[in-house]
């Protein structure tokens, strides 16, 4: 008999690693930490099936193009599903595995966590985003009609089946313990968190800059619920209203709804205003962001967005910009005084923020020594990678040497 260490099983359907910067560092923690780590996930900005990142096994099956309305719900979720299941059996038969994390969303991929329970795995549910929540926030004016009852059926069941539940902050996990039935000592808060590439020196990207203009950036996905067409109507009160031409707009990124977004900004006259980047390697993202002036997370409130920790926010904060927001809940905590907030998701108000922000040198430099501090004083992942690592050990009753931190024999499983 062969001991080793346990075993983690992740599942990720709505993006691929290592384009998803928060798994890659759960699992590189979790390989710190002495655990082995396989993923499973779409093919996305890399199309190779089987892979290796550092010591992270990756096998990832071909993305489903994308569909829209119920009917693309469900052919994409029933797909992922069957795909991520069969892969997990592939997974089990050659390398083994002690736990299945689920990372979400949808919820529904903890259908796969439940059955494996059945052969005496463990199942962690990790919560990225609310996905009743993010159901409406992609389509303006949608009901509370029968895709949403289902998906907070497949939230509450996969909260109350779960060994162990992840939130990213305060509100999520009240939302595992009020609404969905958890119990409270099993829900742990691991926040999202810069990596270490943005904590260091970074030179600025001097290629996306204009002379004599301010560059007012954006870095993320870019679907109907981020909001980033606020942005651009933003830039256009700013250009039109307050009769500013010392600016320019860079928006990092792709998503579904990045062709709409230049037709807005070509129809508000704004397309010699606007640099797209378009999906750019991850490692060049902290020199982008090194070259903004000022930062915009413009996720207009709603119930969505009020529960999430945007990791965007974060890694301006960890480059010492000053970010403009609207009042989500997460984003004042997380942010506090290094970013000024609009109310009501009021446009103009937004432009306003903006404005002040590019009249005031001074204030820019202060919010961004402030933002920085926030990041040093318990916002970075490696404050969070312990918390993830304290769950682990606490599911498989893991003992560790107090002065090196190493796992006693008692972190091996047998098989």
């Amino acid at each position: 008999m062969k001991s080793k260490p346990y075993r983690i099983l992740m599942l990720l359907e709505n993006e691929s690693v290592p384009d998803d910067c928060r798994v890659l560092l759960e699992a590189e923690a979790l390989i710190d930490a002495g655990y082995a780590v396989t993923i499973i996930c779409p093919t996305g900005g890399v199309t190779k099936k089987v892979d290796r990142i550092g010591e992270i096994r990756v096998y990832r099956y071909p993305q489903m193009w994308e569909i829209g309305g119920v009917l693309g719900y469900l052919l994409e979720y029933g797909y992922s599903l069957v795909a991520a299941f069969v892969l997990s059996w592939f997974v089990l038969l050659r390398h083994g595995f002690d736990a299945v994390h689920v990372h979400t969303p949808p919820d529904l991929m903890g259908l796969v966590a439940i059955f494996f329970k059945l052969l005496g795995k463990r199942f962690v549910f990790d919560h990225h985003d609310l996905s009743p929540e993010l159901y409406l926030a992609q389509k303006p004016g949608r009901s509370e009609g029968t895709v949403y009852r289902a998906l907070r059926f497949f939230e509450r069941l996969s909260c109350r089946k779960a060994d162990r539940l992840i939130a990213t902050n305060d509100t999520q996990r009240s939302i595992q313990i009020d609404r969905c039935g958890a119990d409270p000592e099993d829900c742990y808060i691991v926040r999202n968190g810069p990596n270490a590439l943005f904590l260091s020196d970074v030179r600025p990207l001097e290629s996306i800059r204009t002379p004599g203009c301010l560059t007012i950036g954006y870095v993320g996905v870019i679907g109907v619920q981020d909001g980033v067409d606020f942005m651009v109507r933003a830039l256009h009160e700013v250009k039109t209203k307050h009769g500013r031409d010392d600016f320019r707009g860079v928006i990092v990124g792709s998503g579904p709804a990045i062709a709409d977004l230049k037709r807005l900004a070509a129809k508000l006259d704004l397309a010699d205003k606007i640099l797209f980047t378009g999906m750019i390697p991850f490692a060049t993202v902290p020199s982008h962001i090194a070259a903004f002036d000022i930062c915009l997370t413009p996720d207009p409130s709603n119930a969505y967005n009020d529960s999430c920790t945007t990791i965007k926010t974060m890694e301006y904060m960890a480059l010492r910009k000053p970010t403009v927001c609207f009042r989500t809940r997460e984003n004042q905590i997380t942010a506090g005084d290094a970013a000024v907030y609009a109310d009501n998701n009021d446009i103009p108000a937004y432009a306003d923020a903006i404005v002040q922000l590019m009249d005031d040198p001074a204030l820019r430099q202060s919010m961004g020594q402030s933002a920085r501090q926030r990041i040093d004083n318990g916002l970075t992942w490696q404050h969070q990678a312990v918390r993830l690592i304290e769950l682990y050990d606490n599911l498989f009753d893991v003992v560790r040497d107090p002065v090196h931190s190493e796992p006693t024999a008692a972190m091996a499983s047998v098989t």
